[in-house]
């Protein structure tokens, strides 16, 4: 008796396993839909051309007979068919199906036609308002052609929607930076600079993009006749421009939109410091005189130069330090710029190849000296220690004014990963880099005769 419900037990156990794999095996039947609908003969001779395949689409929602949803705000291509337009296919299971939103959208992300909604305002000029029912049947194509009403300045609330959901924006690209407009600035043209931009369109859309210092990849949303900028970096007032969309649409790669901040447009309080003989600090040594102190020299340089007497070669180096008042120490310094000057320039050899970095850089760099130095008793034998942690390089030049700016904010404001006691400031030291390529530079040094010409510190700064 045990053993006869035993195999009835396990007959119905082996049944059920069995219906359950076979139900598992069973593939799901697949149809296709698709979506037609016929368009006015003006807007099919403007939609699309020979050469442009897919220029409006389809936006739908459907649900199955429980509501559950299948596509919800699904876009689909329309393709021109003739007359009218047919969409692209659409594969969905075999059963029972409502069309709960169908929209027609333009090449310009606009809606223009939509099927109303049972019980809203617009339903009554349709025959077959939505929820459209349909059937997708194994193996066949279903044709869902629902009626649809010209939007023109309808709101979506006359249609049944609470709002139209999605909305087709075509981005624009265009390709631009920030520069610093100062063209005696020492560094190669242009200067770019990281800067804050925000772009606004006509609707009120708008985004601040982070700018890098050099060209920029920039997307915004298209569709605006007319952009306004607002550039903006610390220490510089706001910059304000105007471009059309096509303005943009020409800016590339190759041929970048240069934003540009005047130099005088700096928001910050500045302090000049252009110290003559008595006041100002600096000297020239030379490794053919080691030990000989060049504290009145007129020259602040950094030079290569062939010695006429001794038919050798002489190489000067210069040191300068600018005393800061002690009140500085309550300030906030945001940059500081040397400016540098010459009263004849150095003979230039344009086929020195100017790098871009320290391993194949040629020209002269000032470094940050370390060690305290006197103006009238530092030679080459007793030369203060400098370092490479905050120099800045100077690229050989021709121009046609007789000075320079340098920014030479490092070294006068600590790197967060630099600690000021293992690096105090005593000032810079000029040298050429390297030191056996080129004649180099022969500024005017504090001890110089014309004022105009002396070396001049200008520190743009914050205070409590």
């Amino acid at each position: 008796m045990k053993t006869n419900r035993f195999l009835q037990l396990l007959v119905i156990m082996l049944a059920a396993a069995g219906f359950t794999a076979c139900e598992k095996s069973i593939p799901e039947v697949k149809g296709t839909a698709e979506f037609s609908l016929l368009l006015p003969s003006q807007l099919k001779s403007g939609a699309l051309s020979d050469s442009v395949a897919v220029s409006y689409q389809l936006l739908i929602s459907v649900e199955d007979m429980k509501g559950n949803p299948v596509f919800t705000d699904k876009l689909i291509p329309v393709y021109s068919f003739g007359a009218g337009f047919v969409s692209e296919k659409v594969e969905i299971n075999t059963g029972e199906y409502k069309l709960t939103k169908f929209m027609v959208i333009n090449p310009s992300g606009a809606v223009v036609f939509a099927s109303p909604l049972s019980g809203s305002p617009l339903a009554y000029l349709t025959t077959r308002p939505l929820p459209f029912p349909f059937n997708i049947l194994p193996g066949q194509v279903t044709q869902v052609i629902p009626e649809v009403l010209e939007v023109g300045d309808q709101t979506p609330d006359k249609f049944g929607y609470v709002s139209f959901g999605i909305r087709v924006i075509k981005p624009l690209t265009f390709w631009g930076g920030a520069v610093i407009d100062n063209p005696m600035i020492m560094a190669p043209f242009p200067l770019w600079t990281e800067a804050r931009l925000t772009i606004t369109a006509r609707d009120g859309w708008h985004y601040t993009f982070k700018l890098i210092a050099g060209i920029n990849q920039i997307t915004i949303r298209g569709g605006s006749d007319i952009y306004m900028f607002l550039l903006e970096k610390d220490g510089f007032m706001p910059q304000k421009f105007q471009f059309t969309a096509s303005q943009l649409f020409e800016r590339t790669r190759e041929n970048p939109l240069y934003l540009k901040i005047p130099w005088d447009a700096t928001a910050f309080k500045t302090f000049v410091l252009q110290p003559g003989p008595e006041e100002g600090k600096d000297a020239m040594i030379s490794n053919l005189e080691p030990d000989k102190n060049f504290g009145g020299h007129k020259f602040f340089e950094a030079t290569f130069l062939s010695e006429p007497i001794l038919t050798v070669m002489r190489l000067n180096r210069s040191l300068i330090e600018f005393r800061l008042p002690q009140t500085f120490a309550a300030i906030t310094i945001k940059k500081v710029i040397l400016r540098l000057s010459y009263e004849v320039p150095l003979p230039f050899d344009s086929t020195i190849f100017v790098g871009t970095s320290a391993s194949n850089f040629i020209g002269g760099v000032l470094q940050q000296v370390v060690e305290p130095w006197e103006e009238n008793g530092v030679t080459w034998n007793k030369m203060p220690k400098s370092v490479e942690s905050n120099q800045v390089f100077i690229s050989p030049f021709i121009k046609n004014a007789n000075f320079i700016d340098v920014d030479v904010t490092r070294m006068f404001v600590q790197p967060v990963n630099t600690d000021p006691a293992v690096y105090p400031n005593y000032g810079m030291l000029f040298k050429l880099v390297p030191e056996n390529k080129w004649p180099g530079f022969r500024f005017a040094s504090s001890d110089h005769p014309n004022v105009a010409l002396r070396p001049k510190l200008t520190i743009y700064y914050t205070q409590p």
